[in-house]
C-alpha cells in the first residue's frame, strides 16, 4: 500500500507542480518580453521624436526667413523699390541671419542651381548644380528638387561642419518662393542625436533588467509557494483516498467484517460536502449494503436447495410417462402424414396430368383450325395462279397482235415516204413551171404582169409543198424509229412473259402439292384430338377418386397431430420443470459455495 501510495501523490503533487512552474515561467517571460518590446519602440519613438523636432525647427526657421523675401516682394510691388533691389535687400538681411548661437545659418540658390546667398562665400553668383557629397550624391539638386514641392522637403546628406574635413550625417530643409525663383534652405548636423540616443538606450536598458530581475524573483517566490502548496494538497487529497483503496481491497479479496478501517475513513475531515466525502460515504454504505444482501442470500439458498431437488424427482417421473405417449402417437402421426404426402404427391400430378391434357387438347383444336384456314388459303392460291396463267396467255397474245399492228403501221409508212417523195418531185417542177412562166411573162411585158403575179404564186405554193414534204419525211423518220423501239419492247415483253407463265405454273404445280399435304395433317389432327379427348375424360375421373383419398388420409392425420402435438407439448412442460428444477438445484448450491467464500 505504500507503494501505491507513493505513485499517486508523485503524479497528484507533480501535476500541480508542472502547472506552478509553467504558469511562473510563462508570467515571467511575458513580463520579460514586453519589457524588451516596450524598451525598443520607446527607444525607436525617442529617435523618431528627436527627428521630428529637428525637422520642425529646420521648417519653422526656413519659414521666418522666408517672410523677409514676402517683405521684400510687398514692397516691390508697392512701388518703394524694383525688383533688383528687393532680391537684393533679403538677400543681404538672409546672409548675416543666425540662429543656435551663431551655429545655424542659411542659403540661397535658384532653380537652376546659381548660389545667392552662402555666408558671403565665393561660390555666391557660381552654379552648385554638380555639387556632390561622399556618397555620391548630387546633395544641390535632390535639395533644390525637394524644396520645389509644395511645403518644402528634407534632403539627408554628409557633409563637414565648418573648419573641419570629416562628412557627417546631416539633414537639410529647402523651400521654394516663386516671386523670386529662390530655393532657400538650412541644415543641421544629427550626429548628435546619436549620442542622445544612446544616453536614452542606456537608462532604459538598465530601467529593463531590473524589471526582469523583478519578474526572475517574483517567479522564484511563486515557484515556492506554488511546491508548497501542492505538496500539502497532494497530502491532503491522497490520504483519505488511500484509506479508502485499503477497504476496497478488503471488500475484493471477499473480506465484509466490520473493521477499525471504515471507522477511520468515516472520521476523516475529507468527509464533507465533496467529491472525496461522497466517495467515502458510497463506500460506506455500499459496504453495508452488500453485507446484509449476502447474510439474506446465505439464508435463502439453502432453503431453495432442498426444494429444488425434490421437485426435479418428481418432474423427472412425469416427463418419462408423458415421452412414452408422446412418442406413441409422433409414430402414428408420422405415418399418417407419410400417406398424406404420398397421396398429395399423386394428385398434385394428376392434376398437372389433366391440365397438361386439356391444354394439349386446346392446342390440337387450335392447330386443326389453322390447318382448315391453311387449306383453303391453299386451295384459294391455287386457283389464284391457275387465272394468272391464263391471263398472262391472254397478255402474250395482246403484246403479239400489238407488235405485228405497230410493225404493219411501219410499212404503211414507208409507203407514204413514197408519197412524199412524189410530192417533193411534184413541187420541183412546179417551181420549174412557175420559173419559165415568169420567163415569158417578162416576154411578154405589159400583157404579161397577169401570168407573172400568178407565176410567182405558183412558185411560193410549190416552195411551201416542199417544205411541208420537207417536214413529213422528217416526222416519219421518227416515227418509224420510235415503231421499231416499240417493236423490239414488245418483243421483249413478251418472252418476259413467256418465262412469267412457266414461274407460274410452277407455283400452282406447288400450291396444288401444297393442298394435298395439309389436307393429310387435318385428318391426322382430328384423328389425335379424338383420342386426346378419351384420354382427358379418364385421367378426370383418376384425380377425383385420389382427391377424395386424401380428404380422408388429411382428416386422419389431423386428429393424430392434435393427440401427438397434446403430448410433446405436455412432455416438453415437464422437461423444462425438471430442467428448471435440476438449474435451480445447481444455482442454489453455486450460490452457496459463493456466499461461503466471504467472511460474514
Amino acid at each position: 500500500m505504500d507503494k501505491k501510495h507513493g505513485s499517486l501523490m508523485l503524479p497528484i503533487v507533480g501535476s500541480i507542480i508542472l502547472a506552478v512552474v509553467i504558469t511562473a515561467v510563462a508570467i515571467a517571460g511575458f513580463n520579460i518580453y514586453s519589457s524588451i518590446n516596450t524598451n525598443k519602440s520607446q527607444t525607436e519613438a525617442y529617435k523618431a521624436r528627436l527627428l521630428e523636432d529637428v525637422q520642425a525647427e529646420l521648417k519653422n526657421e526656413t519659414q521666418e526667413a522666408m517672410s523677409i523675401c514676402q517683405v521684400m516682394y510687398d514692397r516691390y510691388l508697392a512701388g518703394e523699390m524694383t525688383m533688383e533691389e528687393a532680391q537684393k535687400e533679403a538677400a543681404d538681411i538672409i546672409r548675416e541671419l543666425k540662429y543656435n548661437d551663431g551655429a545655424g545659418y542659411f542659403w540661397v540658390d535658384t532653380s537652376k542651381g546659381i548660389n545667392v546667398v552662402l555666408l558671403g562665400r565665393d561660390t555666391e553668383g557660381q552654379s552648385r548644380w554638380d555639387s556632390v557629397d561622399p556618397n555620391g550624391t548630387y546633395f544641390i539638386q535632390e535639395m533644390i528638387k525637394n524644396g520645389l514641392q509644395e511645403g518644402g522637403g528634407y534632403t539627408n546628406l554628409m557633409f563637414a561642419k565648418p573648419n573641419e574635413t570629416e562628412p557627417l550625417p546631416k539633414i537639410n530643409y529647402t523651400a521654394y518662393f516663386e516671386p523670386f525663383d529662390w530655393v532657400m534652405g538650412t541644415g543641421v548636423w544629427v550626429d548628435h542625436l546619436d549620442s542622445l540616443a544612446a544616453e536614452y538606450i542606456g537608462h532604459a536598458t538598465m530601467d529593463m533588467y531590473r524589471n526582469i530581475n523583478s519578474s526572475i524573483i517574483t517567479m522564484l517566490v511563486l515557484l515556492v509557494i506554488g511546491i508548497s502548496i501542492a505538496v500539502y494538497m497532494g497530502k491532503r487529497i491522497t490520504k483519505p483516498l488511500i484509506l479508502a483503496t485499503e477497504q476496497m481491497v478488503r471488500m475484493s479479496n471477499n473480506d465484509f467484517t466490520d473493521n477499525e478501517e471504515m471507522e477511520k475513513v468515516r472520521s476523516l475531515p475529507a468527509k464533507e460536502n465533496n467529491e472525496i466525502g461522497q466517495i467515502a460515504e458510497a463506500l460506506d454504505l455500499m459496504h453495508k449494503n452488500i453485507r446484509d444482501l449476502m447474510m439474506k442470500i446465505s439464508d435463502t439458498t439453502a432453503y431453495v436447495a432442498s426444494a429444488s431437488e425434490e421437485l426435479s424427482a418428481s418432474a423427472s417421473q412425469s416427463a418419462q410417462a408423458s415421452e412414452m405417449v408422446a412418442n406413441s402417437c409422433t409414430n402414428v402421426a408420422n405415418s399418417c402424414s407419410g400417406q398424406i404426402t404420398a397421396v398429395s404427391g399423386a394428385s398434385n400430378e394428376t392434376k398437372a396430368f389433366v391440365n397438361n391434357m386439356q391444354e394439349f387438347q386446346d392446342a390440337i383444336s387450335r392447330t386443326t383450325e389453322m390447318i382448315d384456314t391453311t387449306n383453303d388459303a391453299a386451295t384459294k392460291g391455287a386457283a389464284d395462279m391457275t387465272n394468272a396463267t391464263n391471263m398472262m396467255k391472254t397478255i402474250k397474245d395482246s403484246v403479239e397482235n400489238t407488235a405485228s399492228v405497230v410493225e404493219t403501221l411501219g410499212e404503211q409508212l414507208k409507203n407514204i415516204d413514197s408519197f412524199v417523195d412524189t410530192i417533193a418531185e411534184i413541187a420541183s417542177q412546179t417551181n420549174l413551171l412557175s420559173l419559165n412562166a415568169s420567163i415569158e411573162a417578162a416576154r411578154a411585158g405589159e400583157m404579161g404582169k397577169g401570168f407573172a403575179v400568178v407565176a410567182s404564186e405558183i412558185s411560193k405554193l410549190a416552195d411551201q409543198s416542199n417544205e411541208a414534204a420537207s417536214k413529213i419525211t422528217e416526222l416519219i423518220a421518227e416515227i418509224m424509229q420510235n415503231s421499231n423501239e416499240a417493236v423490239e419492247a414488245m418483243r421483249s415483253g413478251a418472252q418476259s412473259v413467256v418465262e412469267g407463265t412457266e414461274t407460274v405454273n410452277e407455283a400452282g404445280n406447288t400450291f396444288g402439292n401444297i393442298v394435298e399435304m395439309v389436307y393429310s395433317i387435318s385428318e391426322q389432327s382430328a384423328r389425335m384430338s379424338e383420342i386426346v379427348g378419351q384420354l382427358s375424360e379418364g385421367t378426370e375421373t383418376i384425380a377425383e377418386n385420389i382427391q377424395k383419398i386424401e380428404n380422408m388420409s388429411a382428416d386422419v392425420a389431423d386428429e393424430t397431430q392434435n393427440v401427438s402435438a397434446a403430448s410433446e407439448q405436455q412432455t416438453a412442460s415437464t422437461h423444462e420443470v425438471a430442467e428448471a428444477s435440476d438449474r435451480l438445484a445447481e444455482n442454489a448450491q453455486e450460490l452457496q459455495n459463493f456466499v461461503a467464500k466471504f467472511d460474514l
